[in-house]
């Protein structure tokens, strides 16, 4: 009896997804992503929203050339001292950086400079990459999906596509 209970506490908890977003809103996302990188160079942005418990909500998208006009570069050249931005935005919206999110021009898998420069180098911070420049919507499945863990590297959790990642709504 014990060992049930706890079995199905823990599927419960295996069901919450880490990372929620309006599917209408996870479109025009990558609609951006795709027209600000033109179909031929990475761009990103911080995906600002609510943390619910275990769960974040993306609810606003803040594109990283918005805040550091510079940084698309073929690949993204971010200059951390224009953070202030980032934080000025979010007091304003009273929103948090839930995750961030920023596209490759062949598949989703984390490159040596994804590894080493964390755009918040925060444990637990979660970083998300769309494919082939977001040339289409992406879904869950579809993207990496990676979450910063300090010290001990990154997890990734690209497989669990859906049940990490849930896009609510129409998509």
């Amino acid at each position: 009896m014990i060992f049930s209970t706890i079995r199905n506490m823990l599927s419960a908890k295996r069901q919450q997804p880490r990372l929620t977003c309006r599917g209408k809103l996870w479109q025009q996302i990558q609609r951006e992503l795709r027209r600000r990188g033109g179909g031929h160079q990475e761009s990103g942005g911080f995906l600002l929203g609510k943390k619910k418990g275990a769960t974040r909500e993306i609810l606003a998208f803040l594109p990283y050339d918005d805040v550091d006009p510079n940084c698309l570069q073929g690949m993204i050249v971010f200059d951390g001292s224009k953070m202030d931005k980032v934080w000025a935005r979010c007091r304003a919206q009273k929103l948090d950086v839930v995750a961030d999110v920023h596209t490759h021009p062949g598949g989703y898998g984390q490159s040596r400079i994804d590894q080493a420069n964390p755009m918040m180098p925060e444990a637990g911070h979660l970083a998300l990459i769309v494919p082939n420049f977001a040339n289409r919507a992406y879904g869950p499945g579809e993207i990496g999906m990676y979450e910063f863990r300090g010290r001990d590297g990154w997890l990734n959790h690209s497989r669990l596509g859906w049940s990490f990642f849930k896009l609510t709504g129409w998509y």
